[in-house]
């Protein structure tokens, strides 16, 4: 692998992963704001926690269970699969949505129900057909289509701030990138069909997705978590002293992409590229977390100024967790590639268990203070014990080998 490409690739992908979560994070919620009560605003927030666990995550799951076993369906010469796993996913997709809405606020229109569903639809949908770049490894045209969807959430602010639906800016911004993605790619023409390979690639496909579902819950279920317990007033103020740690994420998560691109391609155990990519994460962490809890409080009075005397208390602490969040998404491609996906079952189920026996726990004397420390905690302990696993599995394989 030639490492300067890997490096530019790095770049180009937070460059692209920048520009849509910078606009969204900075800008459009922001004003969004504006126009809600707390109480409303923290029901967006909830919902789209929902969207980053569900949608998000099956789509993902899809796009990497296509990098990783291409090279079967190439070598085989099989086409198909994926767009009838496409299908049952987006089944399931608009299912749990509308059932996640009606649990949240029984009251909802139709029209509200709808309009999310298809955003969600949508959303799955760009996430897995993103892949067609990622099998060429080409972040330019990533980078393109995410400046694209930035445009469409320009179009969709302009038309929310007529229908005060701010489903549309989002349905606009997915829609215009999914469009480029049906342009510049065929994989949405592939034959609606099985072939031999469906079993092996829908159950590694499952079994991937149990574990992402579990590993995004530690990062979306804190508002799912807080708003029922604590309310959609605290949900805000939440997600408002989060948003620095979003950016510092930004930074570095994309590297998790770009790695398991690479790692796709790979035979063997790459320890080197997992100790540099740990290094440049530790580095960009380090000096993303000093950065944002230095200038916290001016950027919060300009875009949240309703909620920033309450979300400073948790500056240093979700800021924290979420710089830790990221160190997790480097190591994690190697254990995806190399290591049975049982391993991130495991994973993932073992820290779901211990996120809620923090959380809660902590949060029943301490309110949201104290489900703050517990998810930091949760986070150290998960980063130790995956860097624990690659070591050991590693270990494990040299005896058998010898």
């Amino acid at each position: 692998m030639n490492k300067r490409k890997v490096v530019f690739d790095m770049a180009l992908n937070i460059v692209a992963t920048a520009i849509p979560t910078f606009v969204l994070q900075l800008l459009i919620l922001p004003n969004l704001a504006k126009f809600m009560s707390d109480d409303n605003y923290g029901l967006l927030v909830t919902v789209l926690a929902f969207l980053n666990v569900m949608p998000s995550t099956m789509g993902n799951v899809l796009n990497n269970i296509r990098l990783l076993y291409n090279e079967n369906y190439v070598e085989t010469n099989n086409e198909g699969d994926f767009n009838i796993l496409l299908a049952i996913l987006e089944g399931v997709n608009f299912l749990s949505v509308t059932v996640f809405l009606f649990y949240y606020d029984s009251n909802l229109t139709l029209f509200t129900v709808l309009m999310t569903g298809i955003t969600a639809l949508l959303w799955l949908a760009r996430e897995y057909f993103l892949v067609a770049f990622r099998l060429i490894i080409n972040y330019r045209a990533i980078l393109l289509c995410n400046v694209i969807m930035v445009g469409g959430y320009g179009i969709g602010y302009l038309l929310f701030l007529g229908t005060k639906v701010w489903q549309v800016i989002y349905i606009s911004g997915l829609l215009c990138s999914l469009i480029y993605c049906f342009i510049r790619s065929r994989l949405w023409k592939e034959p609606f069909k099985i072939t031999p390979l469906f079993k092996r690639t829908s159950t590694q496909g499952l079994l991937l997705l149990i574990a992402k579902i579990l590993n995004r819950l530690l990062v979306y279920a804190d508002k799912i978590i807080v708003f029922p317990v604590l309310g959609g007033a605290l949900v805000s103020v939440y997600y408002a002293a989060t948003v620095f740690g979003k950016v510092v994420s930004l930074m570095i998560t994309p590297v998790n992409s770009v790695v398991l691109t690479y790692l796709a391609k790979a035979k063997k155990k790459t320890d080197s590229m997992l100790k540099s990519a740990l290094l440049v994460g530790i580095a960009v962490c380090a000096v993303g977390y000093i950065v944002c809890v230095l200038i916290s409080r001016p950027v919060l009075t300009i875009l949240y100024p309703q909620y920033v005397d309450n979300a400073m208390h948790y500056i240093y602490l979700t800021t924290g967790t979420t710089v830790l969040y990221a160190l997790i998404s480097i190591v994690d491609p190697f254990i995806m590639k190399f290591f049975d996906m049982k391993w991130q079952i495991a994973i993932n189920g073992g820290t779901v268990v211990v996120y809620l026996a923090l959380g809660i726990s902590l949060m029943i004397p301490w309110g949201l203070m104290g489900f703050c420390v517990g998810a930091l905690l949760t986070n150290v302990l998960k980063l130790l014990f995956m860097i624990f696993i690659y070591y050991r599995c590693k270990a494990l394989d040299l005896e058998k080998a010898e």
